[in-house]
């Protein structure tokens, strides 16, 4: 592997490279729903312009090979709409300042398996204000599923993002995330 040319923080990325670097990622799954509708193109722009969005985004001797981005929730979000299994009813409570959504991560398949996306994730995390962080990661997606659990990140319930899609894991985890259960 090359050496790691920088992991940079930004809050404005160019949406069709990191298409280019998704659909690598992903080449295998593209037919599945949960890669085509909404399209990438859709969920990368409503992340991206979201408030208060932000990046983490890698590069290797000068290419993008990977991001971590999202946003801070709004009192008003859909983002816990049918969960399940909530044991806290005040988990989908939310308020100004209380939950960072990971909205998009993902790293080229020649950089997987060398903590790459973990360094995005402490990049991107560290500096946040907000309370905690949440993602949902596909069930099927074990090997991603195995080192969030490794930063302890919590799951706290499943749910279908999306009409057609695979059931996804909630995770969940204080910030910072020096910070200890």
């Amino acid at each position: 592997m090359s050496e790691i040319s920088s992991v940079v923080l930004a809050e404005k990325v160019d949406l069709d490279e990191l298409a280019k670097v998704y659909r690598r990622v992903h080449a295998a799954d593209l037919h599945l729903t949960d890669h085509s509708e909404p399209s990438l193109e859709d969920r990368l722009r409503w992340t991206a312009e979201a408030p208060g969005f932000q990046a983490a985004l890698a590069y290797v001797d000068g290419e993008l090979v990977g991001t971590v981005m999202g946003c801070p929730l709004p009192p008003e979000t859909l983002w816990w709409r049918d969960l399940t299994d909530v044991n806290d009813p005040g988990l989908a409570v939310e308020w100004e300042g209380r939950t960072f959504a990971i909205c998009e991560a993902f790293v080229d398949p020649a950089y997987q398996r060398h903590r790459l996306g973990v360094r995005m994730v402490a990049d991107l995390l560290d500096q946040r204000k907000e309370e905690r962080v949440s993602l949902a990661v596909a069930e099927t997606n074990t090997r991603v599923w195995h080192a969030l659990q490794r930063l302890k990140f919590l799951h706290v319930g499943d749910l279908i993002p999306f009409p057609g899609w695979r059931s996804h894991r909630m995770l969940v985890r204080d910030l910072p995330l020096s910070a200890s259960r």
